[in-house]
């Protein structure tokens, strides 16, 4: 049996122990403040997303398309006529008229350029038929030009037509060639086909003839 003296010894070993307890959890409560916020849990960082690309708005300026070139222009009638007539009012001698008109019939194109062909022909004097001559077997020619430039060649003195006929006549892709030949064998007596050194023996000839006056 234990004695008195032990249990008694048992007991102050037991509240020596309650007592440092009972300390212990007093501290770790008086260390704590109660109005201190709570830590605010750490935010991830969250990861940069690029913006879409947005489409201008109504006010924003806009590319405009390459304008088309000058010579991809269509000249109206009127427009080419009052070149036309600037060149008709110019107070200049017949043959520089001839020769501005000349220019242009290369500036410009359609139904204006046909009626800047017909005032060319009309002031042009055979002496200066060589503003003709290239646009009549250019191949790059507006065929109603050629056309205009053809029935005033019709009408000129024969030493000129029989070099154009040839030319034409050697060209099976140009618009007169078919009433080149069709002309060239009715002043030969004969169609000569495409035995062109025939054709050539009887140009020269003929051009003979008329600079002889037979």
């Amino acid at each position: 049996m234990n004695s008195p003296s032990s249990r008694k010894r048992l007991l102050l070993i037991g509240s020596g122990i309650t007592f440092v307890v009972a300390l212990y959890f007093g501290w770790q409560w008086a260390g704590q403040d109660s109005s201190r916020p709570a830590v605010a849990p750490k935010k991830e960082a969250s990861s940069t997303k690029a913006e879409p690309i947005k489409a201008p708005g109504p006010g924003a300026p806009t590319l405009s398309p390459p304008m088309a070139g000058a010579a991809n222009q269509l000249t109206t009638v009127e427009d080419g006529d009052l070149k036309i007539d600037e060149i008709l009012r110019s107070g200049k001698e017949i043959p520089a008229m001839a020769r501005d008109l000349h220019e242009l019939v290369k500036k410009l194109n359609s139904e204006a350029q046909v009626n800047a062909s017909r005032h060319l022909v009309n002031l042009t004097s055979d002496e200066d038929y060589g503003l003709i001559a290239g646009y009549l077997v250019d191949a790059k020619m507006n065929p109603d030009v050629i056309e205009v430039l053809f029935s005033d060649l019709m009408n000129r003195k024969r030493e000129l037509q029989i070099p154009l006929f040839m030319n034409i006549l050697r060209n099976p892709q140009h618009p007169q060639n078919e009433q080149v030949r069709n002309v060239m064998t009715i002043l030969a007596g004969q169609d000569f086909g495409q035995d062109f050194n025939a054709w050539d023996k009887w140009s020269n000839d003929e051009i003979k003839k008329q600079q002889s006056g037979q």
